[in-house]
């Protein structure tokens, strides 16, 4: 069990990593924007497309790693008022319903692209992108979630509870 959270976790540093590259290539393709208006009175013509692009990625790839990095918001107001043991229980309540609205996610998300994949839609703009390839982030994204907040429940189930 414990090479299994491993693996995961090791895919959400990755997921971290593949977030901060493309914050980069955001920026890159920002600065690329501002010196082509800049000096050369032109544009790219998809540096607003592409870093709406990008930025899915670096949202949906780092939902996991900030799951593993606890970074996620947390209302602590209930959870400070009880014990260890109640902490524990509350903590796998809500891993509980997050992976299954995480699952219900996932799952509209598969759709989503498909039926965008079947259609065969494309960007409305002169990049014609096909918008399943953007999209695919999403289903991804949601996956490496789900896996860390398996973990978590696995890794709090497994913990030892204390008084």
């Amino acid at each position: 069990m414990k090479r299994l959270i491993a693996v995961i976790e090791a895919c959400s540093q990755a997921g971290g990593y593949l977030s901060g590259l493309f914050m980069l290539l955001i920026v890159l393709l920002i600065v690329v924007e501002i010196i082509a208006r800049t000096l050369f009175n032109s544009s790219t013509l998809i540096g607003d497309e592409y870093s709406a692009y990008f930025f899915v990625v670096v949202v949906m790839a780092g939902l996991a790693f900030s799951m593993k990095e606890q970074a996620h918001i947390r209302i602590s107001i209930i959870r400070g008022r009880l014990s260890r043991k109640g902490q524990r229980y509350l903590d796998l309540v809500v891993l509980a319903i997050a992976l299954a609205l995480s699952c219900f996610a996932l799952y509209h998300a598969i759709l989503m692209t498909y039926d965008v994949w079947d259609l065969g839609m494309t960007a409305d703009s002169i990049s014609e992108t096909p918008i399943y390839i953007p999209q695919l982030v999403i289903p991804v994204g949601l996956l490496l979630f789900i896996l860390q907040l398996a973990s978590d429940f696995l890794r709090r189930l497994l913990s030892s509870p204390t008084p």
